[in-house]
């Protein structure tokens, strides 16, 4: 069986995903429901910003 090839954006998005996911978990499970929807939701801009810097070509 081959190895799985990734690109440098993909590995990104990837580790923001999972590292976005276990901190909002986190948040949620110690501190409410409502602060880890707040930093799932700041997470999820970050991600979005990450992806749209990684993927280049711009304006």
């Amino acid at each position: 069986m081959g190895r799985i090839r990734l690109t440098r954006a993909a590995r990104a998005r990837a580790g923001v995903m999972a590292g976005g996911a276990m901190v909002a978990a986190g948040a949620g499970l110690s501190l409410g429901l409502a602060l880890g929807l707040v930093v799932g939701g700041a997470l999820l801009v970050t991600y979005c910003l990450l992806v749209a810097d990684m993927d280049g070509g711009g304006p």
